[in-house]
């Protein structure tokens, strides 16, 4: 059987890695070049280790000129190269109808939620979760279509989102748990006797796109919600992030910190210390305050107690999510979309 991998990123790297330690043999990597990846702008993009590290293995590699897969050439590429198998992960864009059709079994890859599928189907499921506070993720190796993250599920893994996660620790697990599943069903799908499990046959509910212009922070909101959102946008993402007039502020990574200490009629949003010497400081909350331990944009002796970092608004974010749905998805389908109050009688 012959079988690819398609991905650019870290996690690609090592699913590679890992199948190659174990002694799997993969035929043929499909990657994206670096041109490519930054006019998409593609987190934790490895394309270059993902080429060298196929050179060091003999595996041949494939850069492809698009990233939706779409140009005449990269559809000739895969009807040229006749896969098997083609394993995805690491690559944040359906697959065309052609090119998997190409393939003499199918392609499949991961995706999850923190309800199970076909619930929270769609974008960033895992920043997602990390954002909104869930405890778990399910998820699935499942068998792609042209559609949405719709197709028959071969098998699945529950794993933690625990206090301590990053997105960078949850695409971790994720990529473990693929490992797991690959090596688990791969002989069933060689002999043909693998079995596909039809997601439930319930409404779906999608997760919408993000964009890097989304991780601005609301000091307005509790500690803790301040403290997930920027677990969830940590590095290999960009960060999230605020200004200080009229230069930007990244938070790599930060900590609930004390809510005795300062007045709570402070303003949030306002720095209350700063550690020039062990290069931190502690910003306003709306009900306590929060340890930067990483950041970038600005040195911490530029930092001035008083200072109110500026700031961007949740609710207006969310209302924002609401438009990036396709047409087709109905308001009781969004994973994300702005709170109704309930009226009083």
């Amino acid at each position: 059987m012959k079988i690819g991998i398609l991905g650019c990123k870290g996690t690609t790297l090592d699913l590679l890695h890992g199948l190659n330690f174990a002694g799997i043999d993969i035929h043929q990597v499909v990657t994206l070049p670096e041109p490519v990846a930054q006019k998409n702008r593609v987190a934790f993009f490895r394309g270059g280790d993902i080429e060298e590290l196929c050179n060091t293995q003999g595996i041949p590699c494939h850069t492809v000129i698009s990233y939706n897969l779409k140009r005449d050439e990269d559809l000739a590429f895969f009807q040229e190269t006749k896969l098997d198998l083609l394993l995805v992960i690491g690559w944040e864009r359906l697959v065309p109808n052609q090119a998997l059709k190409s393939l003499g079994r199918f392609a499949c890859g991961m995706h999850g939620s923190p309800f199970g599928l076909p619930k929270g189907r769609g974008r960033s499921p895992m920043n997602w979760s990390l954002i909104t506070g869930h405890k778990r993720f399910v998820t699935y190796l499942f068998r792609y279509t042209p559609g949405t993250d719709d197709g028959d599920v071969i098998g699945f893994k529950v794993f933690d989102i625990n206090e301590h996660d990053t997105i960078a620790s949850l695409h971790h697990k994720n990529r473990v748990a693929m490992g797991l599943l690959v090596r688990t069903y791969l002989p069933q799908i060689a002999d043909d006797t693998v079995r596909f499990i039809p997601q439930p046959a319930e409404e779906p509910s999608f997760y919408p796109k993000r964009t890097p212009e989304d991780g601005i922070v609301d000091f307005y909101r509790a500690t803790n919600d301040i403290h997930r959102f920027v677990r969830a946008l940590a590095p290999p993402y960009p960060g999230a992030f605020c200004k200080s007039g009229t230069r930007e502020l990244r938070i790599l990574a930060a900590q609930p910190f004390d809510s005795a200490l300062f007045p709570s009629d402070v303003e949030p949003g306002t720095i209350l210390d700063v550690s020039i010497a062990e290069e931190t400081f502690v910003v306003k909350t709306l009900d306590g305050s929060l340890l930067v331990s990483q950041f970038t944009g600005l040195d911490a002796a530029d930092l001035k107690p008083g200072t109110v970092l500026a700031g961007g608004d949740h609710m207006a974010s969310l209302a924002d999510f609401t438009t990036r749905y396709d047409d087709n998805v109905a308001e009781s389908q969004m994973e994300i979309r702005p709170f109704r109050r309930s009226s009083t009688p």
